[in-house]
């Protein structure tokens, strides 16, 4: 017999279990794992419940619901990002998936709350099977593709520029910044000193103008993703770029099955959209991935972000998943003005 509750923290290594058995599926297949503690992540995401499905002593299914306040139509306004749906290989089509959605929509019920966001790699259709048709609900909908665009970590030496990079420490000046830039884009956090309090900052000026903040993160102790597999010309392009990487000053890729040593770029708030600058700022991260002995540094932004078109094209490899996002009291405008807008969400805590 299935049971279903709340996690606690004495159930973290069957949910590391868990986790470790269930990758997600798509056009590139990867697992997520989350050694040494499956709940630290989920500080960085917000208040989160964790809910599971156990048979006997094991856990063989789960979901988790985190509460963030994000910019919708420029208003502050509760999200509810839907994380970690996992049912264990042997238990999958048993009907365990629509109970632990159920579970959740209880807890969205209890919060009135509106919208609702969960992300999948573009390919993977079996999620959707299971928030679709619920009857008194609207479907989740498509609100586009986010490019996910991992640069490999390079030495290659720093050209002379006009823009001086420096390294930051938060400050009230940076924060509203930050909250500036990213109060246009939907779906967006509202930052504060919690969710940059474990990056690297590094602001650009001109004169005493803040005009870019860029923030880095390391999550190798909360997540490790692991491709457990790979198209062909993947594979043959890491083995290619394996054995001329100190030739070219590049980091060591990693191969199928083994974690990727990946840093994040968690927000980069560009005020003059300058591709020297951007460049620049890239280039910076790539020489930090380098020196750390990780393999990527990864940033990612909506298909209709404009600075898609101004990255640097040198050696890159782009993954694209899918954002789908649920009004539950149908609130059609600003529906809407999300589907119109550009929205935004921050991979580092996927």
């Amino acid at each position: 017999m299935i049971e279903y509750r709340l996690a606690t923290r004495e159930d973290n290594q069957k949910l590391l279990d868990l986790t470790s058995n269930s990758g997600m599926a798509g056009n590139m297949a990867l697992r997520i794992d989350r050694f040494p503690n499956f709940f630290a992540l989920n500080k960085l995401r917000g208040k989160t419940y964790v809910y599971v499905a156990i048979e006997g002593s094991t856990i063989v299914g789960s979901i988790c619901v985190s509460d963030q306040e994000v910019y919708i139509n420029g208003n502050q306004t509760p999200l509810f990002y839907i994380s970690d749906f996992k049912v264990a290989p042997s238990h999958r089509n048993m009907g365990i998936g629509l109970q632990l959605t159920n579970e959740v929509v209880k807890y969205l019920e209890s919060k009135d709350a509106d919208f609702a966001f969960l992300n999948v790699s573009k390919g993977n259709k079996r999620p959707f099977v299971f928030f679709s048709d619920r009857k008194n609900y609207p479907d989740f909908e498509n609100i586009g593709i986010f490019n996910i665009y991992q640069f490999i970590g390079s030495n290659k030496k720093q050209v002379h520029s006009k823009y001086q990079i420096n390294q930051a420490i938060a400050s009230s000046e940076i924060l509203q910044f930050l909250n500036n830039y990213y109060s246009k884009h939907e779906l967006a956090s509202v930052i504060d000193n919690n969710k940059i309090e474990k990056t690297q900052l590094y602001e650009v000026r001109e004169g005493d103008q803040l005009i870019s903040v860029m923030c880095l993160i390391d999550t190798m102790d909360l997540k490790q993703n692991v491709v457990i597999k790979m198209q062909w010309h993947l594979k043959f392009a890491l083995s290619v770029l394996n054995s001329a990487r100190t030739f070219f000053r590049l980091s060591k890729l990693p191969l199928e099955g083994e974690p990727i040593k990946m840093l994040y770029i968690k927000y980069f708030a560009v005020k003059s959209k300058d591709p020297k600058l951007i460049n620049e700022l890239i280039s910076l991260a790539r020489r930090i991935t380098f020196q750390k002995g990780y393999a990527f540094v990864s940033l990612s932004l909506h298909e209709k972000d404009g600075l898609n078109q101004m990255l640097p094209k040198g050696i890159r490899f782009t993954f694209q998943s899918v954002g789908m996002l649920v009004s539950m009291k149908d609130s059609k405008m600003k529906m809407k003005g999300i589907k119109e807008g550009i929205p935004y969400k921050d991979y580092s805590i996927v």
